[in-house]
């Protein structure tokens, strides 16, 4: 619990960079061993900000993965081990980045988030269509949710046997009344900001007390620093197994 408090007060500058320094270095890194850790770190800090569905479904797969990966192993199947290997792969390569997607959405404040990059006087044209984006699709993923149970009511539910029998009328059933309720949000959106005061020139007051903290410069000296040393070993790691080659 002391964990969790501690994430959710960090400056959101600090998970931002958290989330996209990770992301990249896990990227770049090509050890195998090191992306694991990677992987762990993040599947760790989205269990602390309470992502437990994402975590135990990313686990319960590469366990489906790996049971997989073995039978292929024991038949003369050499495809078979091939594309197992490059599914390791890809989870090992971008799933850190898919995780601190998952971490920012569970513990980021977007209002907050904002307010602290006007502050740094981040220009408004930056500042307010990533305010947009931040705030429109977690909207759009929850009607995303109400249309898929207004349409299991009604009996058309996104099913395999129903896409494969009427692809275009399964398709036209969701994505119609997403469009209307996406133009619909856009206006609620508009509406709200104005209400705000978005056009109103000169400094805005905030809610929120902002302010870079001790321990939110030791985080990101610790992090940034872990970081560092892990794509150093990468590097030094890669540069001996090619010096081996002959």
């Amino acid at each position: 619990m002391y964990i969790r408090d501690f994430l959710f007060n960090l400056d959101d500058r600090v998970k931002v960079w958290i989330a996209v320094s990770t992301g990249g270095s896990a990227i770049y890194c090509v050890d195998p061993y090191l992306q694991a850790a990677m992987l762990g770190i993040c599947l760790t800090l989205c269990l602390y900000c309470g992502a437990r569905r994402f975590v135990a479904g990313f686990i319960i797969a590469v366990a489906a993965l790996a049971v997989t990966t073995a039978i292929f192993a024991c038949l003369p199947c050499v495809e078979g081990k091939t594309t197992g290997r490059g599914i390791f792969y890809i989870l090992l390569k971008f799933g850190p980045m898919f995780a601190m997607m998952v971490f920012l959405q569970a513990s980021l404040n977007t209002s907050r988030f904002l307010r602290s990059l006007e502050c740094m006087r981040m220009p408004p044209q930056w500042v307010i269509p990533l305010g947009v984006c931040l705030r429109f699709m977690p909207s759009v993923a929850a009607e995303c949710r109400q249309i898929r149970y207004a349409m299991r009511i009604r009996g058309v539910g996104v099913t395999p046997k129903r896409l494969v029998r009427r692809p275009f009328e399964s398709v036209g059933y969701m994505l119609v009344p997403l469009l209307v309720r996406s133009l619909a949000i856009g206006d609620e959106l508009a509406r709200a900001a104005v209400a705000r005061g978005i056009e109103t020139p000169g400094a805005k007051t905030s809610l929120y007390d902002l302010g870079f903290c001790t321990k939110d410069a030791v985080v990101l000296a610790v992090w940034t620093m872990v970081l560092i040393i892990l794509v150093v070993a990468d590097h030094q790691i890669y540069a001996a197994i090619v010096g081996r080659m002959p």
